[in-house]
Order: C-alpha cells, then sequence, then structure tokens
C-alpha cells in the first residue's frame, strides 16, 4: 500500500509539471496530418475508380486486337444473340469457274456501213443502204447531155458534167444538183474526158477540176483548181498535171491516181508513199493495163483498179485489188465471177459487188458473208462507200 501511494505522489508531482498548452499543440497538429492523409487516400481511390470506368466505356466499341494493361480492368462486351426470324446462314457459293469457249463469230445481216448509188435515166437518183436500211432520193429529171454524175461524201448533192457542145468531146459545164431537182453551174470548160474528171474532196464541198481556157473554138492554156460547190469560187492550185484517176480513201487520209503505167499513193497532204508500176500485170498483153485507179484503203496500202482507157470516157467499177508494196494481186475466189466494183472496209477487208450479190471478202481472199443486191439499187452505179 506504502508502495502504491508512493507512484502517487510520484505521478501527480509530474503531472503538476506538465505543460498542458504545449500538449494540445501537438495532438492538434497531429491530428490535422492525419485528416490529411486521409483525405489524400480518397481523392486517389475516387481517380482510381473514374479511370477505371472510363477504360470500361471505351471498351464498349469493339476493337480488334486490343489487350487490356496490366492493373486494367476490361468489360467484356456479348454479342447480341441472333434472333430466330433471321437465322445467319451461310451465303451459297458459287459455282466453280469453268474455262470460257472462244466467241463464235456472227454473221452479220447486212453489209456494215453506207453503200451510196447513183442512177441516171429520166430522173437522177441517189440511193443509199445504210446498215441494210434503204433510202432513194430524187434529185430531179435528168437533163440531156448529163454525164459522169458522182455523189459527194455526205451524200447531199450529185455533180454531173453537162458538154456545152458534144457530149462525147470536151470541154463541160460542171453542174451541181440538189435533192429535188434545183441545179447550179460551178465551173465552165471543164475537163473531163480519160480519168481527168472532177474529184469531190474529202470535205465534201470541195471539187478538184482542170480547166481549159477557151478562145472561141480553140482549147487553150489548161488551169488546176479547187472550185466551192456552194459559192462556185476558184482557186488555182499548183499542178504538173492533172492527177489522173484520181481516188481519195474513205478516211481522207490517203489519195491514189495513175501517171500512165504507174499507180503514185500519197497522203492527204501530197507527200509521195510510193510508186508502183502494173505493166507486168496479166491484162497488158491483150488490153490496157489495169491503172484505172478506183477505190484505196484506209491504210493506204491496197488499191482496187481496172483496166485501163484509151477513148475521152472515164472507167467506173473495179475487178482488181493490188498491193502497193509488192505490185501482188489480193486473192479473190475464183467462185466470185463478174466483179462489178470493190471498195474497201475500215476493217481492211473488201466488200465485192456482183450483178446480183454483194460479198464481204478478206484481205486473204475469204468471203465472210454474202448478200442479195438490194432490188432499189437495180441499174445503178455503186459510187462510194462509206462507215457513215
Amino acid at each position: 500500500m506504502n508502495d502504491l501511494n508512493q507512484r502517487l505522489a510520484t505521478l501527480a508531482d509530474e503531472m503538476t509539471d506538465t505543460d498542458y498548452t504545449a500538449l494540445r499543440q501537438r495532438v492538434d497538429t497531429r491530428a490535422r496530418h492525419l485528416g490529411y492523409r486521409r483525405t489524400a487516400v480518397t481523392s486517389v481511390a475516387a481517380l482510381a475508380l473514374a479511370g477505371v470506368a472510363a477504360v470500361g466505356g471505351i471498351q464498349l466499341l469493339p476493337q480488334s486486337n486490343s489487350t487490356p494493361l496490366p492493373g486494367e480492368s476490361s468489360t467484356v462486351v456479348v454479342p447480341p444473340t441472333p434472333s430466330p426470324s433471321t437465322p445467319t446462314t451461310p451465303p451459297p457459293s458459287s459455282p466453280p469457274a469453268t474455262q470460257g469457249t472462244p466467241p463464235v463469230a456472227t454473221v452479220p445481216e447486212h453489209v456494215p456501213g453506207r453503200l451510196s448509188y447513183v442512177r441516171v435515166g429520166a430522173e437522177i437518183e441517189v440511193v443509199t443502204v445504210t446498215d441494210g436500211t434503204t433510202k432513194t432520193t430524187s434529185f430531179g429529171a435528168r437533163v440531156l447531155g448529163d454525164r459522169a454524175a458522182t455523189i459527194s461524201p455526205d451524200g447531199t448533192m450529185v455533180a454531173v458534167l453537162h458538154p456545152t457542145k458534144d457530149i462525147s468531146e470536151y470541154p463541160a459545164d460542171l453542174v451541181i444538183i440538189r435533192p429535188g431537182g434545183a441545179r447550179k453551174v460551178i465551173a465552165r470548160n471543164v475537163t473531163w474526158g480519160g480519168g481527168n474528171e472532177p474529184v469531190w474532196l474529202p470535205d465534201g464541198r470541195h471539187m478538184l477540176v482542170s480547166v481549159t481556157e477557151m478562145r472561141g473554138d480553140t482549147a487553150g492554156a489548161t488551169k488546176f483548181g479547187e472550185v466551192d460547190t456552194i459559192s462556185g469560187r476558184f482557186t488555182e492550185v499548183n499542178l504538173d498535171r492533172f492527177p489522173r484517176y484520181l481516188t481519195w480513201s474513205a478516211d481522207g487520209g490517203f489519195r491514189a491516181h495513175a501517171e500512165g503505167s504507174t499507180i503514185v499513193v500519197a497522203r492527204a497532204s501530197g507527200t509521195v508513199v510510193r510508186r508502183f508500176d502494173v505493166a507486168g500485170q496479166p491484162e497488158c498483153g491483150s488490153a490496157e493495163c489495169p491503172f484505172a485507179v478506183q477505190s484505196i484503203s484506209n491504210d493506204g496500202r491496197y488499191v482496187a483498179t481496172a483496166i485501163g482507157n484509151t477513148d475521152p470516157t472515164r472507167v467506173t467499177g473495179a475487178t482488181i485489188v493490188l498491193d502497193s508494196t509488192n505490185g501482188q494481186r489480193v486473192a479473190i475466189p475464183a467462185s466470185v465471177k463478174g466483179i462489178t466494183e470493190i471498195f474497201f472496209r475500215w476493217d481492211g477487208g473488201l466488200v465485192v459487188q456482183t450483178a446480183d450479190k454483194l460479198r464481204l471478202v478478206t484481205l486473204d481472199g475469204k468471203v465472210t458473208a454474202t448478200f442479195d443486191r438490194p432490188d432499189a439499187t437495180n441499174q445503178a452505179d455503186l459510187d462510194r462507200y462509206t462507215q457513215h
């Protein structure tokens, strides 16, 4: 008991010496410190929860090959369950591909392009056969003496020569006729004999002509030039001679003409590409050589010709095709008899006409199609063949 009293007395002495004000300050300081730590911990926890929520929100959008980083949580997205009414079935598989067969070449039902015929009887008519469709246009009544009728490239005009005195001699008037029969003389004293007739230029408006200056009944100097079929204006051109049997390719890129027994091939600009002689052709032994050029291919390689002439008339129609690079003939089957005209297709083949047939022939001599000649073209001359 005495020991207990002694300890209590000692404790009372210590408590008497304690500074209660300092003790309160220490306690308050410690409490504030603990409060700051508690607040910080709470804030960190809130931020962590927000981060988890954010990560979970982003992962609501499906992403391929996305793996959560260590320590992060991911939201598992459950795909929607297919509706029973729309079962998911795989698309039908396509049948295995089979090797295609080569396309079969189709035979056309008509000559492709436009065939232009001119018929001179009681009236002058132009008959066009365009992709099998036939159309006949009257250019009015024929006037006695009309000859050498030719159709403009666009088919809207016909040019005729009308000799002023004797129908077998030149010079002649050059007359342009419109549908219905309207006539206009655009040039006088025009030479027309022996393959020198006026020739349509590819523009369809001008013609190349040879004009003789007449002093009474005496022929004087000759001029060459282009005459405008609308206005009649004559423009002289510098030529050494008139190009005999001049003809142009359907696309206007090349032209060909005869100089004696030589055929000259030139570009539209006049630049000569080649010359070749037809004197070696078999016709030359019994008749005139085949220098009367009638048509030329669009590439300038092939020409269609006929036996030439010595009289003032012009040879029309073609029976022979020659390769201008070597002078050799293009073989046309012997079964095709009575050829009257030959024109070149834009694909390189031939259109060959006989009295009652039209044939498509390749340049290696194969007939690919045969058609009856349209009745409307009877007694008409095939004057022009074009693509359109």
